[in-house]
């Protein structure tokens, strides 16, 4: 605890400010996981394998509740509204389209603070070579004041709080990149296999 408060305290406001920044990337790395990993996470082989097996309209009420059951409950209400679509008797067109608002409408809940995750991963170092910048300039206006007296552990002091803003700044960055990419591929293979599925639906729905 006294390291972080010594870290603190010659970091100065820019490692408090990365230090809490660090924090929020944290929370919302766990969040976005927890998300799109475990509560949206939807296994479409079965429902693929479901729609194959079936060899009736999805549209018909018990196989449209097996199919429905199949799906998380976080879920539930997304697939349910896109039979529902299906089931009506609508052109094609206005199918397609009602089917394109709901799908836009889910992957932005999906991809919500997403977008902050890579703000967060971009800014961070800049942030970091911010304070390394205002630690070496206090570090040379102390070299200049002292002259030829200056204290070497006023200016070792100026360079430790310069490179340590810069080390939280790289600590901030690196996690949040590696996970916006990790986050970013599993959204797009998401979206991938649900127009596959739409798709498949889609057929099965019109036979």
């Amino acid at each position: 605890m006294d390291t972080y408060l010594i870290y603190i305290d010659k970091g100065g406001f820019i490692f408090s400010f990365l230090l809490f920044l660090s924090v929020i990337t944290v929370a919302i790395i766990i969040y976005k996981y927890l998300e799109i990993y475990i509560f949206n996470s939807l296994d479409f082989s079965k429902f693929i394998n479901f729609l194959n097996d079936s060899g009736k309209k999805i549209t018909s009420t018990e196989l449209k509740e097996d199919f429905i059951h199949l799906a998380p409950r976080s879920k539930k209400k997304f697939i349910t509204n896109i039979l529902n679509i299906y089931e009506s008797n609508k052109t094609k067109e206005s199918i397609e389209e009602e089917i394109n608002i709901i799908v836009e409408n889910e992957f932005k809940k999906i991809n919500t603070l997403l977008p902050s995750l890579e703000v967060i991963s971009q800014v961070s170092p800049l942030i970091g070579l911010l304070g390394t910048v205002i630690g070496m300039i206090d570090s040379f206006n102390e070299l200049e004041l002292g002259g030829s007296l200056v204290d070497p552990s006023i200016l070792a002091g100026g360079i430790w709080t310069a490179l340590l803003t810069t080390a939280m700044g790289l600590i901030v960055a690196i996690p949040a990149l590696v996970s916006h990419f990790f986050l970013e591929k599993k959204i797009n293979s998401f979206y991938d296999n649900l127009n596959i599925l739409l798709k498949k639906i889609s057929i099965v729905s019109t036979h």
